[in-house]
């Protein structure tokens, strides 16, 4: 059997917090999502009580 090596290319240049700002915008679309989805089904609740 052969054996493969995994070459892993880190890029050094100044696009090292990229990733994670993209990471948070994410969250932050996911999270605002999930808060207006919440506050649609509560007032559709408080709405029939």
């Amino acid at each position: 059997m052969s054996s493969t090596k995994v070459h892993n290319h880190k890029q050094t240049g100044g696009e090292k917090e990229t990733p994670r700002t993209g990471t948070w915008i994410s969250l932050g679309v996911v999270a605002a999502v999930i808060l207006f989805t919440y506050l649609v089904l509560f007032g559709l609740y408080m709405g029939r009580v």
